[in-house]
């Protein structure tokens, strides 16, 4: 999806998550169903990922300049940092209501509950559909918030079936920490990922040694040193490494040979100096 389709399906989906939130939390408060409060509270974090998705991608969109030569793609990082703070929050909120509800289940309208909890199913399902095929981690928080909302509208949909049929009231609480924890899981993936990020950690699913590999087998290098692998603010894969040679004179036809097994492993930006074993002593 290109840059200006992921912004229309972010702002679509704010506005859609937007109207429904309002109608879930006073759905929630006239059923005094925690399910389904814990649900509309969730939407409305979902509304502020949107919101600071949508923010972060406008400033990632920024040119580059001399005070920030690699730009301010950075920014949607730090918004999918933010973004899995939130959903810690959200999850520790949702676990304190459900064990004061535990110690005092309230009397909750199953049919109300039901009927609102689908509708909002409904419109996750849309949003995440909308959302799914971005490997941008800043649209991916957003979308781990959508799919944590949705799994609430199925817990809050089991809650309402339940206390329909059986009139059980602890059903509610007990799936709201089920949702909290899924919450709680999504938070954990999002600040580990980006925090190796802004770390400039080796991307997940590169392997250096694979690559270490593919350059010590070339003709004509004696070994490298001083690599460093990291992912660029624009999402490219990026490498530096010192490459021993055993003449320069062989560096014009060797640079693009390496350019290319590069490439082929999902390298696309690399700086490589060659070095001379000769030379430098």
């Amino acid at each position: 999806m290109s840059h200006a389709g992921h912004y229309h399906a972010l702002s679509a989906a704010f506005w859609l998550t937007a109207v429904f939130a309002v109608v879930e939390l006073f759905g929630g408060l006239m059923a005094n169903s925690l399910a389904l409060l814990a649900d509309a509270g969730h939407m409305v974090s979902d509304v502020g990922a949107l919101g600071l998705a949508m923010l972060a991608r406008h400033i990632a969109g920024r040119p580059a300049h001399a005070q920030m030569t690699y730009g301010y793609g950075r920014a949607k990082v730090l918004a999918a940092q933010a973004n899995g703070l939130m959903l810690w929050f959200l999850s520790g909120w949702i676990v304190w209501e459900a064990v004061g509800r535990l110690a005092d289940p309230p009397e909750v309208q199953g049919g109300m509950v039901l009927l609102i909890a689908a509708l909002g199913l409904g419109i996750n399902l849309i949003i995440m559909r909308w959302l799914h095929d971005s490997h941008d981690i800043n649209t991916r928080a957003a979308y781990w918030h959508v799919l944590g909302d949705a799994l609430g509208s199925v817990a809050a949909i089991v809650a309402g079936t339940v206390v329909l049929l059986t009139g059980w009231m602890p059903i509610d609480p007990i799936l709201s920490f089920l949702v909290a924890g899924v919450l709680a899981w999504g938070g954990w993936r999002l600040v580990r990922e980006t925090t190796l990020d802004l770390m400039e950690a080796v991307p997940q699913g590169l392997d250096s040694d694979t690559i270490v590999l593919a350059i010590e087998s070339l003709d004509g290098v004696d070994g490298i040193h001083h690599i460093h692998l990291w992912r660029l603010p624009s999402g490219q894969l990026a490498i530096s490494v010192h490459i021993h040679i055993h003449q320069m004179d062989q560096w014009p036809t060797l640079l693009p040979i390496l350019l290319e097994r590069l490439q082929q492993l999902g390298v696309e930006h690399a700086t490589l100096q060659p070095e001379n074993h000769c030379h430098d002593h």
